[in-house]
């Protein structure tokens, strides 16, 4: 066991040559520029290992989306056919008859759609009025009742 002396100091361990107090003055600016440099580089690589990971969840989540939507749309499959047996064979009610019940729905279930996307896109938004937008119409609608007294 090599016994340590207090005349021995940190750097000596580590294999650091000693330095006078003059030299490490001399070299402060380029060990600053080395370490910064040396920061920017490690905090570079964080950034490309983040974005690595989020690349790897968005590829994820895009296959599970689109396995998720094939499934979705065989369960849909299955559901129609489904409803068509239980309407010919359990109701009793004649083919053509269930494809005009389909065709109906679907029908009326667009109709609907299509009804509600025209009424929220003629609707206007009154969270996003310009401000002066909102004072010109007071003061048009104060002119108006004024004019009418």
């Amino acid at each position: 066991m090599v016994a340590f002396s207090s005349s021995h100091s940190i750097h000596d361990l580590t294999g650091e040559p000693r330095q006078t107090a003059s030299q490490r003055d001399r070299g402060g600016v380029r060990r600053l520029v080395q370490r910064a440099w040396r920061v920017v580089d490690l905090q570079y690589r964080i950034m490309l290992t983040q974005a690595k990971l989020t690349a790897k969840r968005i590829v994820m989540f895009a296959i599970l989306f689109g396995t998720a939507s094939v499934l979705g749309l065989l369960a849909i499959i299955f559901l129609y056919i489904g409803v068509f047996k239980l309407l010919t064979d359990v109701a009793g009610l004649a083919p053509v008859w269930a494809y005009l019940f389909y065709g109906g729905f679907h029908l009326i279930l667009a109709t609907t759609l299509v009804m509600i996307g025209a009424s929220k896109l003629s609707k206007k938004d009154t969270g996003e009025d310009d401000p002066d937008d909102v004072a010109r119409e007071k003061k048009h609608e104060s002119v108006g009742m004024g004019g009418a007294s």
